[in-house]
């Protein structure tokens, strides 16, 4: 989702660096020049991984996607190339909940909230992330840091064990979230919008 966010802003025509974690390897090579192709830019020691993690997805017969990942996730404190404080941090996802990765992104967020709008999109992956007890501490920490939060209904199901159908469920949790201090919450609901 970051490098999406990024690739997005930079097709606009805004400035978009991605602080990533990719090896110099043939597929790092190739991400860094799809992102730079479209005008992103990496942060220094974005490309100091050993290998550059892949991720191989399946589409099972009902639909629902399931991967099989190979990781190596322990990103340094970002080194941005402007003086100036980003306009939007956006995180999410495995770079969010991995360790020891997140506790470089949540510093990260902790740097940038008094200056920086910040966007968290949760896009729970259950096969790494552990328990849903574990990794809901883990997202409602960082949502605690966030301006905008973007979910989907599954992401809400799995971390909360609830009925992604009811409308209520997912309103008692997205309450949770803006309790917690995000300004806004949006939730997806696949077919439903």
């Amino acid at each position: 989702s970051p490098a999406n966010v990024a690739l997005g802003l930079a097709r606009l025509g805004r400035d978009a660096e991605l602080d990533c974690w990719i090896g110099k390897d043939l597929r790092g090579l190739a991400v860094r020049a799809h992102l730079e192709a479209s005008g992103v830019r990496l942060t220094p020691g974005s490309d100091e991984a050993e290998r550059t993690s892949t991720a191989q997805a399946s589409i099972g017969a009902d639909g629902a996607a399931t991967y099989l990942f190979d990781l190596d996730w322990n990103p340094p404190f970002p080194e941005l190339t402007s003086d100036q404080a980003p306009v939007l941090v956006h995180t999410g996802s495995i770079a969010a909940i991995l360790a020891p990765g997140t506790d470089t992104v949540r510093r990260t967020l902790e740097t940038y909230r008094a200056s920086s709008t910040i966007c968290y999109d949760p896009n729970a992956r259950p096969q790494l992330m552990g328990e849903p007890d574990q990794a809901r501490r883990t997202v409602e920490d960082l949502v605690s840091l966030s301006d905008l939060v973007k979910c989907s209904n599954e992401d809400i199901e799995w971390l909360y064990s609830v009925d992604s159908s009811s409308d209520e469920a997912l309103e008692k949790v997205l309450q949770i979230w803006l309790d917690l201090g995000a300004a806004l919450v949006v939730v997806t609901r696949g077919k439903r919008g």
